[in-house]
């Protein structure tokens, strides 16, 4: 018999084979794209080249996320009850694979319709775009707490997560500016942009539904899991899970404000329009990706909510460097800032949904139940709500500091009232909400240090999917 090394965490389960952890990471690139394309891009879509200002622009995506939160709840309690030969999720992952690349098609790629029609047949594709997002999104994010029962392979798991996100928000933030800008900055470039990227959304998502094919998994349990009065309760009793919960709800609302004004505060106050995007959402991404290494060893080093208030400390120190930014900034400028910004990002999201996946398995073994699918779209409930909330607010704010809008992709000056609110929405409104996230998560107590485990167990059989 062979020996092998217990995990950094004191547990025995089996390395995740790599091809799982690869397979699984790769649609993440479609989620990143769906989520940071739509969110960065259509306030500015609406207000430089359709013509509509701010607040209608964060009405429409505030009341699709609201229709979402239904969805999510739906979407998540039929995944915990699906039977099929593959799996109870990953039927989810192929449907929402088709309707996300056709509803991202429909938002950047809308058709000639009159000005007063435009907002009717935006909120439709963006219901359409919500439900695809959730097809897919809600069963995968439960897949992580079932596919292994050690939190450091979880850790490893998602670390390929983290780094596809990477990719994914280069190409959301970088690759769609390039294109935009090729076609013109106009209808003609976002057209292109939208094709594009919904070839992109529609492949990564049909790999990773092959992909995750040899996975583990947990089968469907007796009792069907439903959203009742007695659910909630068990819910609120696992305070690890309503933690994250709390601080979800502050690192969305701090994403609402940066990625709502992050292209704005581009072309408006830096003067640097989609070239500085790119530069930006290149640095960003390519130093969140090669962090991973390093956040895997702060793990193990502090434990994931350590290592994840060092991160959220990096974000908060990134966005405050840019109030001291403007016009004369350079392009090195751009890169350490966005360098620092990617590297405590990587972090952030590396660790936050690693101890989510840990509060998954940890509700399955106190209260005993199969109820992945439903907190994860609790969970998804909560971002897309806060997001929704947190966009609409700040597209309010821009309207009422006096932000003008255009068409045509045209920029203009605008007024001192409006940038001083682009330094707000994007500098200084993400640190305080860093703050509040800093608050709930340092209650969080499952996944400290990591005991210095160094005796061999017994190699076991190839895990088999479980039951």
């Amino acid at each position: 018999m062979n020996a092998r090394p217990l995990n950094p965490d004191g547990s025995s389960d089996p390395k995740l084979p790599l091809s799982v952890c690869l397979g699984f990471g790769i649609g993440t690139i479609g989620v990143s794209i769906m989520l940071n394309t739509v969110t960065a891009y259509f306030p500015a879509f609406m207000s430089t080249v359709l013509g509509k200002n701010t607040e209608i622009a964060g009405y429409l995506l505030m009341l699709s996320k609201l229709y979402d939160a239904f969805a999510d709840v739906v979407i998540g309690m039929m995944s915990d009850r699906t039977r099929s030969r593959w799996g109870r999720r990953r039927p989810y992952l192929l449907v929402g694979a088709l309707v996300s690349a056709i509803s991202f098609l429909m938002i950047f790629s809308p058709p000639q319709i009159g000005q007063d029609h435009i907002a009717i047949y935006m909120f439709i594709a963006l219901v359409i775009y919500s439900t695809g997002y959730s097809l897919f999104n809600v069963p995968y994010m439960a897949m992580p707490s079932e596919m292994t029962g050690s939190k450091y392979q979880r850790s490893r798991l998602l670390s390929f997560r983290t780094v596809f996100v990477s990719i994914g928000q280069t190409l959301a933030m970088a690759g769609t500016a390039f294109l935009i800008d090729i076609g013109g900055g106009d209808e003609r470039g976002y057209m292109i942009m939208g094709w594009t990227m919904a070839l992109i959304i529609l492949s990564a998502m049909v790999i990773s539904f092959f992909g995750t094919s040899k996975a583990p998994h947990i089968e469907v349990s007796e009792e069907k899991p439903t959203l009742t009065l007695e659910s909630l309760k068990l819910m609120w009793a696992n305070k690890p899970f309503m933690l994250i919960v709390g601080a979800k709800i502050f690192q969305f609302l701090a994403f609402a404000s940066m990625a709502t004004t992050s292209l704005l505060f581009k072309l408006n106050v830096l003067l640097v329009g989609y070239t500085g995007q790119m530069q930006l959402a290149l640095a960003q991404n390519i130093a969140s990706a090669i962090s991973m290494p390093f956040w895997l060893w702060m793990e193990r080093q502090m434990g994931k909510r350590n290592a994840y208030m060092v991160g959220l400390f990096t974000m908060a120190i990134g966005s405050l460097s840019w109030l001291v930014a403007d016009e004369s900034i350079t392009v090195f400028g751009i890169v350490w800032r966005g360098a620092l910004a990617g590297w405590g990002a990587g972090g952030m999201i590396l660790l936050s949904i690693s101890m989510f996946a840990d509060t998954l398995a940890h509700d399955r073994e106190v209260t005993g139940l199969r109820r992945e699918g439903l907190l994860s779209s609790v969970i998804a409930v909560v971002e897309k709500t806060t997001f929704a909330l947190g966009v609409a607010a700040v597209g309010i704010y821009l309207s009422w500091a006096n932000y003008v809008p255009t068409t045509g992709g045209q920029i203009i000056e605008q007024p001192e009232t409006a940038v001083n609110a682009l330094y707000i929405s994007f500098a200084i409104l993400p640190v305080f909400f860093f703050a509040c996230n800093a608050l709930c998560i340092s209650f969080y107590k499952i996944g400290g240090r990591y005991p210095q485990a160094t005796t061999p167990v017994v190699d076991e059989p190839e895990q088999e999917p479980i039951a």
